[in-house]
């Protein structure tokens, strides 16, 4: 780490102390040795007043460090989306068992005119939509739209930009029919297995 050497020279040339640089930082002069002897790294807040009272930037004082910063950066994103990954997974499993639950206790339900059964069920599909919910919050925040794009998200692939790239451009009022004739298609589906469902039962 080159921060703490900085420091140290920064604290030289303007012939301060530990002491006294601890002092206008808000810090004990421990603080300060280990920084400059790279036991540990200074905070933002901190770097910004030891900017200050050093007339410099915060970008000189860590410039030496932005490889390590940026190698710390994208562990903690990698390590993000390997949790964000297995989150997905989980949500997908779940959203599909709890609502292929409740579609099949609902045919039974209005088989039955049970309607206890048909409110519990509800509440089963509701659960199931939230999960759905959250599967689409991550779709979003990593831009994955397509079934290639999902499955290469789920596996974690690294020739999800690549694919990405060769994702058909749509016009923004096409796409959202799409989604809608995509939506009423699953609508349609789910009338006609509830329909198969009471019928069976």
């Amino acid at each position: 780490m080159e921060v703490g050497r900085v420091i140290r020279d920064q604290r030289v040339a303007a012939g301060m102390s530990q002491e006294e640089l601890a002092s206008k930082v808000f810090v004990s002069r421990q603080t300060i040795s280990n920084w400059e002897n790279d036991k540990s790294y200074p905070d933002v807040q901190s770097l910004d007043i030891i900017a200050g009272i050093f007339g410099t930037s915060i970008d000189e004082l860590v410039k030496g460090d932005l490889p390590m910063i940026d190698a710390t950066i994208a562990e903690v994103d990698a390590r993000a989306k390997e949790q964000d990954v297995r989150a997905f997974k989980r949500n997908a499993w779940i959203s599909s068992a709890l609502a292929l639950i409740a579609l099949a206790v609902a045919g039974v339900a209005f088989d039955q005119n049970n309607w206890l059964a048909l409110a519990m069920c509800a509440v089963v599909y509701a659960i199931a939509l939230y999960f759905a919910f959250l599967l689409e919050q991550t779709k979003k925040r990593y831009d994955v739209q397509t079934y290639r794009e999902i499955r290469a998200f789920m596996e974690g692939s690294t020739s999800l930009e690549e694919i990405r790239d060769q994702r058909p451009s749509m016009p923004r009022g096409a796409d959202i029919a799409r989604k809608m004739l995509v939506g009423m298609c699953a609508g349609a589906a789910v009338g006609l297995l509830m329909t198969f469902l009471v019928r069976l039962f």
